[in-house]
């Protein structure tokens, strides 16, 4: 049994752990935090204000170290007179309280949404439309956001005082490819302040100058062929020493162009017969022969090479150990992504066409000459001259020729004649021991004045001379002998017809 003294005793012990936990844990109540109700539901823990008053102290310090700038400072646009041009103010960290204003060498042209001028257009994005530009308005632009005072310059450069224009587009001091049958316009366009005369010129591509027509400095191009390439320049004359001016190259996509100087070949059996072509294209071609609607093969009795002669694409076609057989026509072909063309060559035993060579005049007199390709000796030649105008043609028979320096199948035809001022036509045709060649083209020449023929000298007579390859020329008796005889022999002939009639 306890005893009232020790129970005393007891409750001291425990007043004084009871302190002595007090002032060493302290008390869960914040006694300083009279109105704060920490069982509340409404009470938002942590919620002291302390917080957001350090948020919005970083918010201003943020602001405060970034202001409105630009990544790129300095830029350049190069435009074409007529178009529209906009010209951008792409600034970084824009905020409400910045303002834009945008100047031209200095001088205000637009301020915010305001603009000053017509052709001055403010958009949303602080950017302006400079509308129509011309060469003046090249010049040094800039946006400047204020209150920083940061600033971006513009460039701008309008192309030179003359365009040139291919279907409304620009094609100054290029280079454009057509294709052959095309519709193309090129226009010459100044930007001057005053009249200027545009003068348009062409050169081909072999650099030789030729006529363009043109309208109000306006070309039309129809139908568009391989005569239309080459190099145009338009010139605007403004009366300065250094017009303005510019240049465009034309390059023309065209079906092949086939030709060839000899259509009729002559050989004989057992000879190699050489047939040739020669040919434009672009893009390139592919060539090859045909006969009797077969094209020919590479073989030992034909054989195909290619070559470049005067600027042209030639191709050959050798023909070994002629025989009948290999007589008659042949289609030299051509063809390329745009087309194809062919040319027809004729392999006989006549003689082939004769080429005219040149001619030689003394006053009134004229010496012609002709060569003429044939393996079988010429037996006879016929000249024909006729006066422009005249209706009727004069003929001359050479009865004898030679060889052209000493060739084996070149022959040469020389004759004289005594001529009239005045325009004149002649044409030869040879004969060899097969038949007769087919009439060369007409040679054309001009007698100047001051020379007349005696009219017992007319030119239905022979000539006074004819001069024969390899041979003395021939005098004039001897000539008029051989036209008697002749007429002789044609009277004879009617006579005897009439006789058996």
């Amino acid at each position: 049994m306890i005893k009232a003294k020790d129970s005393t005793r007891l409750l001291l012990i425990s007043l004084l752990i009871g302190q002595l936990y007090v002032s060493c844990a302290g008390s869960p109540i914040d006694t300083d935090a009279k109105d704060t109700n920490y069982q509340d539901d409404e009470y938002e823990y942590g919620d002291d204000g302390l917080d957001d008053e350090i948020i919005d102290a970083t918010k201003e310090q943020a602001e405060e170290q970034a202001p409105p700038y630009f990544e790129v400072m300095d830029l350049r646009i190069e435009a074409k007179p007529g178009e529209d041009v906009v010209l951008n103010c792409d600034a970084r960290n824009f905020q409400l309280s910045n303002a834009v204003v945008w100047y031209r060498n200095q001088i205000i042209i637009a301020n915010g949404q305001n603009a000053i001028g017509q052709r001055v257009q403010c958009m949303m994005n602080n950017s302006i439309l400079l509308r129509n530009v011309t060469p003046e308005d090249s010049d040094d632009y800039y946006c400047e956001i204020l209150p920083q005072r940061v600033r971006q310059h513009t460039a701008l450069r309008v192309g030179a005082r003359l365009s040139i224009l291919c279907d409304d587009r620009d094609i100054t001091d290029r280079s454009q490819t057509f294709r052959q049958g095309d519709h193309h316009k090129l226009e010459c366009r100044t930007y001057l302040p005053g009249n200027a005369t545009i003068k348009w010129s062409f050169n081909d591509l072999n650099g030789q100058p030729a006529s363009v027509d043109n309208q109000n400095g306006v070309i039309i191009l129809d139908n568009v062929d391989e005569k239309n390439a080459g190099d145009y320049q338009c010139l605007a004359d403004d009366g300065s020493r250094h017009p303005p001016h510019g240049t465009v190259h034309i390059d023309v996509q065209y079906s092949p162009i086939v030709s060839t100087h000899r259509h009729h070949v002559n050989t004989e059996k057992g000879a190699t017969a050489e047939l040739y072509c020669n040919y434009r294209a672009k893009p390139i071609g592919r060539s090859y022969f045909i006969k009797d609607g077969k094209t020919l093969q590479l073989s030992d009795k034909y054989s195909l090479k290619d070559s470049v002669h005067n600027g042209h694409n030639r191709t050959t076609l050798l023909v070994r150990e002629v025989t009948d057989g290999d007589l008659g026509e042949y289609l030299c072909q051509v063809e390329n992504a745009i087309g194809s063309n062919e040319v027809k060559v004729h392999v006989s035993y006549n003689p082939e066409t004769p080429q005219f060579e040149d001619m030689t005049t003394a006053g009134n007199k004229v010496i012609l000459h002709w060569l003429v390709r044939s393996h079988q000796p010429l037996s006879e030649a016929m000249l024909d001259y006729q006066l422009t105008g005249s209706y009727t043609w004069s003929t001359v028979l050479v009865l004898e020729t030679h060889r052209h320096n000493n060739t084996d199948n070149i022959w040469r035809i020389t004759h004289q004649l005594e001529l009239s001022r005045g325009v004149w036509h002649a044409r030869v045709k040879t004969k060899n021991t097969q038949g007769w060649s087919h009439f060369s083209n007409d040679y054309v020449f001009e007698v100047p004045d001051g020379f007349e023929v005696e009219p017992e000298e007319e030119v239905e007579l022979p000539p006074e001379e004819i001069v024969r390859a390899g041979i003395m020329p021939m005098s004039k008796g001897a000539a008029s002998s051989m036209q008697r005889l002749n007429v002789a022999v044609i009277l004879l002939g009617a006579l005897l017809l009439r006789v058996r009639l």
